[in-house]
Formats: structure tokens, C-alpha cells, sequence
């Protein structure tokens, strides 16, 4: 007879296929329930999501229950944490995800907990930097699911004890209106699962999405033991379970195969809007204003603004809830989803200006602060009310940021002046300094070079020619004709996965026009112009007759110094359940890439002949996985590298790496996805999620064939350097 360990749970998403503040209600509801249920002894513990933020959330309005829950914590009677919200581990960064846990932790410990198991029971995979981040914070267990295919049970990943939840954390067949016969047919069927997969002992979640405890849970367990006569179930922690277990298979790296349950790899672009602008607020919040900030305390005494931080992060990371992050939700959590980004940009910047104000003196000279760990040669921005004797790029009305951020002033009507806007081109610049610029921190090389079709620098050349775009690595002296590509397909699926239309063909933009638009030393920008016809909708009849023009506006930018190539796409999306993607061919087919992952690189393998067509329909219970996959900043292949700001998927078919720009969908989960043989969500329409109207995507190509390098080009593009007119003695720092 196996010993089961069954833990009570409930699987808390904040937002999803309803709003926050609903799913808030039912939190209070279903809390209530549990806190009372655990006071009287009705049930002996309660296993609360590995989570913190619904516990601040409940708090927030029940004030009065926190002696009560602190109580049923050091009593371990209720277990929290160790993450302050239950996030991805693709879409979000390694620093976010680190913060992530840091604040969860200390959330947990002010409420008296001790014991912690990184709990991750429905993000849709696992990075293989995950064990990496849990022993960071001494914590030396981990329940998964998804992505595992066809492992068992009791695992060692990497030194963390892991768990597999073979059949998943949703398990609601107690809460079920069936006699106790018929519920204990239906749980036999789950256990042996789990069991064929286990040796003597099994973990059993009892729980479900946004569930309350079965009211006569007890008794339930006691009928369920007289009949079985394989499985004797107890109540207990997952704790107690992971102490019993004495031996584990080992494994490593990342968890992404779906042969068995689903991955659900459409998330990755859906709402690509989310993706870059948790792009931009990850990079605005942990990259720039909480490392000055660090900076500026430790090294300049500056004040202390860590719980404006940690305000903006935890903004930050309700959104890296899995289901908002995949905007696999409503379009009313969307919306939230993209208010709560402003807030954080706005904050964010908040603290930046104020920290170079606090770092600032009136008549000093320039200086620049690099807060990335790699040199820094490129252009930067400095935007003044003085006239500079620098490439001026445009000017504006505004106020000046010794105005804005003056709190003995206020602007007014005559502050209002005009902005100029220059670059200067710097060179070597240390990592991680505080650099005032002298004539050898200035580029006196002119690189650039233009033309009416072209323009290039020592690294990189573009060239159109006879309607196609050339770039020629400089470096390595390798040519790329008709490098560029956009084309567009159906998509007949849902946010969670994308659907294939059978035997669809691409469809073709056509570029029209060039123009350069500007050239001087620093930059130079070419204007390509994209026409391409997309139908108006799809679906599983086919593409509709009629079409809409699209036009496409690429600029290309190149830096006198740069090793990367920049795009900055607009376009206005006219159709709807359509796919669009930007493509680049490279010498030969592509049977591998090394990606960023949370704090190293990871390979993946792929199939370059792969066609979607041969699999469809997926069997019932199944996905059909797409030769997709997720990136943080950057991946490279064969010497090719692409930078992104938010665009999180890319393709390989044959010798091309393709960046998906926009994938429009308008339905949570479709029942009739052609990829998916099962519905992994509600039906629920989704019209924004069509992405109709302006679109903006950016990213940059380079040529290298070092992840070191790669490095240093994403912080590059990114740009890490922060100018500032300052006193203070050059220095480097280190955190």
C-alpha cells in the first residue's frame, strides 16, 4: 500500500479570465473560509500557492485577520511564500525574478514563516537557471509542473529536491456534487498516474484555480481509505512528503517539452505591446534606476529611496503574474496590465532624475556614470537647455529637470523653454564608473559612410538593390543578400497557442521604397518603405477574399561606432487572426541557437525542415509544439545575433530566424485550435488582443560570434551610460 501525502491548496492567479478586484472578492470569500476552517480544526493545514502577494491583497481589506495569520503560520498550520507572485521564467528577467523572491521572502518572514519550497506549479516551463536563483536564497526545494514530459516524480535538478506534479496542482474532484464512489473512481484514475511515476510515496494536490476547502474534506479522506485498498491517504504539508523521499533521480537544464501536458508556447507573443512594455520598465527599474540608486547611496551618501523601489517593483512583478505577463487574460486586465507598466516607468524615472539631481552641481563639467559590466564606445543622448557645440539632433518645448525636480520651485509659464537635443560620440568608457570625458574619451574616427541606397560603418554595411536588402558583415566579410524578409500568415488559434491554418501559404511584403533620412558623423537612418496585402480575417474555412494594404515603415539606423544594425518598425494593423513576422536568412539551415536566459545562455536544438502542416490536427489532450522559441534579450546562430526590446519569440525554418512582430488573436482559449486538441481556457472573446491600430516594434542585428560579446551589444543597444554634470571624482564602482 502506498502512503499518500494529500496537501490542500488553492491555486491563486489575480487576474485572468476576470478582473482583479472580482477575483479579489472571491479571495476574501474563499480566505475567510480557509483561516476559519484552520482556526477550528476542520482541516489540519493549508498550503497557500508559494505566493505572498494574495495574502497583502486579502490584508488589505481584512486588516483585522493578521494576529490571526501570523498565529497560523508559526503554528504551520498555513504555509506562504517563497515568491511575492507566482511569475514566468522566460518573459521576466533574472533581476525581476531575483526581487521577485527577495521580496516574497521577507514578506514571509515578517509574517513568521520559516520554511520555504520554490513553488512553480503552472508557469508554462521552467529556465534551466531556476535552481540557480532558489539556492541564492538558501532554499533547497522545488515543486514543477509542465514541461517535465515524461520524467518521474522525485527528481534532483541541479541540487534542488524537486517534486514533479505529474498530474498537475488542478485536482477539484472532492469539491465535486458526485457519491463518494464515483469520486473515488475518478481520484483512483488521477493516483495511479501519479504513482506509476513515484516509488513508495505520493504527493497529492487537493486544490484547484480560485478553490475553497471541500467543506467535509475530512471525512471525505476517511471514506476514500476504507475503499481503496492500494493508497492510504493522509493530510499533511509538502514538507512532510519531501522528507520521506530518500532518493531521486538527477537531471538537468531547462523543462520544455510538452509530449504530455500542455506548454502553451502562443504566450509568447501574445500582446506583444506587454512584452516590450515589460521590456522597458524592467530595464527603466532594474537596470537603470535601482542600480543609481544603489550607487549613489553607497558610494555618495545620497539619500535612501529603496521603498520608493521596492514600491515600483512590486508593481512591476503583479504584473509577471503568469497569466497577466502571457496576456492570456480579458482585455479589461490587459488594460490594467499596461497602466501599471506606466506606473512603473513613471516612478522609475521619478528616482532617476532625482538621484542625477542629487548627484549634480550647478557649472560642473560632463561626466558620465556606465552602469553596465562592459565598456561603453557609441553615441549618447543629452538633452539641455544650453547650446552645445555637438551634433544637435532636433529640438522641443519643455522644462528643464533642474525646474521639474527643484522642490523649492515651482515651473511656470516662463520656465517653459526650449530643449535641445545632441549626441556625442564617446569611446571607452570603463564599467561601472563614474568617467568625466577628456579629448581621449571623444571619437575622432568618422566611420559612417551614405549614400542614396546605402549607408555603412567600419562593422556593417546595408545596401538596397534591385528591391532587396543587402547587409555585409564587415568583420568577418560575409555578404547576406535579400537579407530581410516580412511575411505574414494566418493564425486561427488563441493566446495561448498559435493556430495554423492547413496549407497556408506566406504571404509577401514588397518593399516599395528607400530613402535616406538623415546622415551626419554619429548616425545615419535609412527609410525603407513595405507594401503587403493581408486578409481581413481568418478562420478554419481559410483567409477571407478581401484584403487590406498595409504599409510598413522601417527605419535603419547605424552609429559610427556601432556593431549592431537597429530597427525601429511602424505599421497599422488592419486584420484580424493573422501573424507577422520579420525574417533573415543566413547562410545555412539552422539546426541550433544559444539564447539569454535568466543569468547565463542556453542552447536549443531545432528541426529546420519542420512544417506545422504535417501534424494537424493535434490529437485530442495534445499541443502541437511550433519550432518556436522564448528569449530574454538576445539570441545568435552562425555568427548572426539579434538583440530584442520585448519581442520575446523567434522561428527557424531552414536558414532562417524569424521575429515574430505581431500575432493577432481575439479569444482567450479556442476550442477549435487546430494546434491544441483541448481548450486550456475559457471561451472568452478577447478583441483587443487583435492588436488593431498603430504597432511599433524594435530590435537590432550584429555579427559575432561570442556570447561575451553579445553581452556587451545588448547593453549597447539598451545603453547603459547616464550623463550628468558633475563634481564628484571619476571612480568605479562595484555592487
Amino acid at each position: 500500500m502506498k502512503q499518500v501525502t494529500a496537501y490542500i491548496h488553492t491555486h491563486w492567479d489575480r487576474e485572468w479570465y476576470r478582473e482583479f478586484e472580482e477575483f479579489r472578492l472571491r479571495l476574501i470569500e474563499v480566505l475567510d473560509d480557509v483561516l476559519k476552517m484552520l482556526e477550528n480544526d476542520e482541516i489540519p493545514c493549508f498550503y497557500f500557492d508559494g505566493q505572498t502577494a494574495a495574502i497583502e491583497d486579502y490584508l488589505e481589506i481584512r486588516s483585522e485577520k493578521l494576529p490571526l495569520i501570523k498565529k497560523l503560520i508559526k503554528e504551520k498550520k498555513l504555509h506562504i511564500g517563497p515568491f511575492y507572485c507566482s511569475s514566468d521564467s522566460f518573459l521576466v528577467s533574472g533581476k525581476c525574478l531575483l526581487k521577485n523572491l527577495e521580496l516574497g521572502i521577507k514578506k514571509s518572514k515578517e509574517l513568521g514563516g520559516t520554511d520555504f519550497i520554490g513553488y512553480i506549479a503552472d508557469s508554462f516551463g521552467h529556465s534551466k537557471d531556476i535552481p540557480v536563483l532558489l539556492i541564492h536564497f538558501g532554499i533547497n526545494k522545488a515543486i514543477l509542473w509542465r514541461g517535465l514530459g515524461d520524467l518521474n516524480a522525485d527528481l534532483d535538478w541541479d541540487g534542488i529536491k524537486t517534486t514533479n506534479l505529474i498530474q498537475g496542482y488542478f485536482q477539484d474532484f472532492l469539491n465535486l456534487d458526485k457519491p463518494i464512489e464515483e469520486k473515488a473512481e475518478f481520484l483512483k484514475k488521477y493516483l495511479d498516474k501519479i504513482s506509476a511515476k513515484s516509488k513508495d510515496f505520493v504527493l497529492l494536490p487537493i486544490g484547484a484555480d480560485h478553490l475553497a476547502v471541500s467543506k467535509n474534506l475530512k471525512e471525505q479522506i476517511k471514506l476514500l481509505n476504507n475503499i481503496y485498498q492500494d493508497y492510504k491517504i493522509d493530510i499533511g504539508t509538502p514538507f512532510e512528503y519531501f522528507d520521506k523521499i530518500k532518493s531521486r533521480e538527477k537531471v538537468k537544464g531547462e523543462f520544455l517539452e510538452n509530449s504530455l501536458n500542455f506548454i502553451l508556447p502562443g504566450v509568447y507573443s501574445t500582446r506583444l505591446d506587454i512584452k516590450q512594455a515589460n521590456a522597458q520598465s524592467q530595464y527603466i527599474l532594474a537596470d537603470i534606476a535601482d542600480t543609481l540608486e544603489q550607487i549613489a547611496r553607497k558610494y555618495f551618501n545620497i539619500k535612501n529611496r529603496q521603498e520608493e523601489i521596492n514600491y515600483a517593483y512590486k508593481l512591476l512583478i503583479k504584473n509577471h503574474a503568469h497569466d497577466s505577463i502571457y496576456a492570456c487574460s480579458i482585455d479589461s486586465v490587459s488594460d490594467e496590465v499596461m497602466q501599471r507598466f506606466k506606473k512603473v516607468d513613471t516612478v522609475a524615472n521619478g528616482i532617476i532624475k532625482r538621484t542625477i539631481r542629487d548627484l549634480s552641481d550647478k557649472n560642473a563639467p560632463l561626466a558620465l556614470i556606465n552602469l553596465s559590466k562592459h565598456p561603453y564606445s557609441g553615441a549618447i543622448k543629452i538633452v539641455t537647455n544650453k547650446k552645445l557645440n555637438e551634433v544637435k539632433m532636433g529640438s522641443f518645448k519643455g522644462f528643464t529637470d533642474e525646474k521639474l525636480y527643484n522642490i523649492n520651485q515651482i515651473p511656470i509659464t516662463e520656465d517653459y523653454t526650449i530643449l535641445n537635443e545632441y549626441l556625442i560620440d564617446v569611446k571607452n568608457i570603463p564599467p561601472m564608473s563614474l568617467t568625466h570625458l577628456n579629448k581621449s574619451h571623444i571619437c575622432q574616427e568618422k566611420n559612417l559612410k551614405t549614400g542614396k541606397n546605402f549607408i555603412e560603418n567600419k562593422n556593417i554595411k546595408v545596401e538596397v538593390k534591385n528591391g532587396k536588402i543587402n547587409v555585409t558583415d564587415k568583420i568577418f566579410n560575409q555578404e547576406y543578400k535579400d537579407f530581410i524578409k516580412i511575411i505574414d500568415l494566418a493564425d486561427i488559434g488563441d493566446s495561448y497557442n498559435f493556430g495554423a491554418l492547413k496549407n497556408d501559404l506566406p504571404i509577401n511584403a514588397k518593399l516599395k521604397s528607400s530613402k535616406l533620412k538623415i546622415s551626419n558623423s554619429i548616425i545615419a537612418k535609412m527609410l525603407l518603405t513595405y507594401e503587403i496585402d493581408i486578409p481581413s480575417m481568418s478562420s478554419q474555412k481559410g483567409r477571407s477574399k478581401k484584403t487590406y494594404k498595409h504599409k510598413i515603415n522601417i527605419e535603419v539606423l547605424l552609429y559610427n561606432q556601432s556593431r549592431y544594425l537597429e530597427f525601429i518598425i511602424n505599421w497599422e494593423n488592419k486584420s484580424k487572426d493573422h501573424i507577422l513576422k520579420i525574417g533573415f536568412n543566413l547562410k545555412e539551415k539552422i539546426y541550433s541557437t544559444i539564447n539569454e536566459d535568466l543569468f547565463s545562455t542556453t542552447e536549443r536544438n531545432f528541426d529546420p525542415d519542420f512544417e506545422i502542416n504535417k501534424y494537424l490536427p493535434a490529437p485530442r489532450g495534445r499541443e502541437i509544439k511550433p519550432n518556436t522559441s522564448p528569449m530574454q534579450r538576445f539570441m545568435m546562430t552562425q555568427g548572426f545575433g539579434l538583440v530584442t526590446k520585448g519581442l520575446s519569440e523567434y522561428e527557424i525554418i531552414k536558414n532562417s530566424v524569424n521575429l515574430t512582430l505581431l500575432r493577432a488573436t481575439g479569444i482567450i482559449s479556442n476550442p477549435n485550435n487546430p494546434t491544441r486538441g483541448t481548450p486550456a481556457g475559457p471561451p472568452l472573446e478577447t478583441p483587443k488582443m487583435q492588436c488593431l491600430g498603430k504597432n511599433k516594434a524594435q530590435f537590432a542585428v550584429t555579427f559575432t560570434n561570442s556570447q561575451q560579446e553579445m553581452y556587451s551589444v545588448a547593453d549597447e543597444y539598451y545603453s547603459y551610460c547616464i550623463p550628468l554634470y558633475t563634481n564628484k571624482s571619476d571612480m568605479k564602482f562595484e555592487l
